[in-house]
């Protein structure tokens, strides 16, 4: 499923966190270089102006205490903090994330990513601090099989307990990939939606997310202005 067809679907003040590593455009992934390999994960990358468009319509989706964290290179600071703030978003914070050992390549290699933090003037408190050691995933065997900007599962985790993920909420990964990201919010007993428009993401996201400690069924309660709730 496109993320604007997830967003079309959601009701309004549904969703507690938006967490996400969207296929900005600052990665190359027409796959042209690499035998086409990329062509199997991703349909093409998005500016930050597109992204921002999406945002902006998952803007209302957010619960009153609701947050968006959104990945992004070094590229991608800058477009991703006005991406956030022209959808909406009050203020800023960014959490750094290392993934203690640096990427390929010559020259001044990158060993850093980021996570960008959109709040609402009522958005819950971010906790721990902000810089964030996981060891990437590492190469693996299997070349084509291998997704090719997986995260790993406890970059997913470290994330959920910064956004204070708790049990009954919504977290929603409208590019989720391998679903790494949903997988901290999952053991925390939170109820996850995840979307990608490839059919092999999907498939490795539904395997790996039902390995993790699942929460017991509940009936997801939308929070309205007055304080009461509807269910």
């Amino acid at each position: 499923m496109d993320a604007r067809a997830a967003l079309a679907a959601l009701p309004d003040h549904s969703v507690s966190v938006l967490l996400t590593d969207p296929p900005y455009s600052s990665v190359d992934r027409r796959g042209a270089a690499h035998g086409g390999h990329l062509v199997k994960w991703f349909r093409g990358g998005l500016s930050w102006a597109e992204i921002g468009h999406i945002l902006a319509g998952f803007r209302p989706k957010l619960t009153y205490d609701g947050l968006a964290l959104v990945m992004t290179n070094d590229r991608g600071l800058v477009p991703a903090a006005t991406a956030l703030r022209d959808a909406g978003f009050r203020s800023t914070r960014v959490i750094v994330w290392d993934r203690t050992y640096p990427g390929l390549g010559g020259g001044l290699r990158h060993q850093v990513e980021y996570v960008v933090a959109g709040l609402l003037p009522s958005s819950r408190v971010l906790a721990g601090v902000d810089l964030v050691s996981v060891p990437a995933p590492g190469a693996r065997t299997g070349g084509r099989d291998h997704y090719p900007t997986a995260k790993p599962d406890d970059l997913g985790r470290a994330l959920a307990r910064i956004a204070n993920v708790r049990a009954g909420d919504v977290v929603l990964d409208p590019f989720c990939g391998t679903g790494a990201l949903l997988v901290g919010a999952r053991e925390l007993g939170a109820h996850v939606i995840g979307c990608d428009t490839s059919p092999e993401a999907i498939r490795l996201a539904s395997t790996k997310l039902p390995l993790t400690s699942r929460p017991r069924p509940a009936i997801v309660s939308v929070k309205r202005p007055t304080g009461r709730a509807t269910r």
